[in-house]
């Protein structure tokens, strides 16, 4: 379980999204790669957890980005549904 929140923390660590796509596709991979942790993942308390267990460091992570990058993501979905719609009759 520790490597998995390390791959998920080094995954996305360092992604700086640029457009307005870019944030969508993070976000949604963000999402996705987030989604398997509480199946895997039993949570067990603080205290019985190892010394700097990397699921606190992939938690925060995740929070982080998905506040950073929702705007810029939801904005970008927004316009892509605005494009696509039928015009009205």
């Amino acid at each position: 379980m520790s490597a998995r929140y390390q791959e998920f923390t080094d995954a996305f660590a360092d992604v700086r999204p640029a457009t307005g796509a870019d944030f969508l596709i993070a976000q949604t991979r963000l999402v996705h790669a987030w989604r398997r942790f509480p199946f895997l993942d039993p949570q067990l308390p603080a205290d019985l957890l190892p010394e700097r267990w990397p699921g606190i460091t992939a938690a925060r992570l995740f929070h982080s980005r998905h506040a950073e990058w929702q705007d810029m993501a939801q904005r970008h979905w927004d316009a892509m549904l605005a494009e696509t719609a039928l015009p009205s009759a």
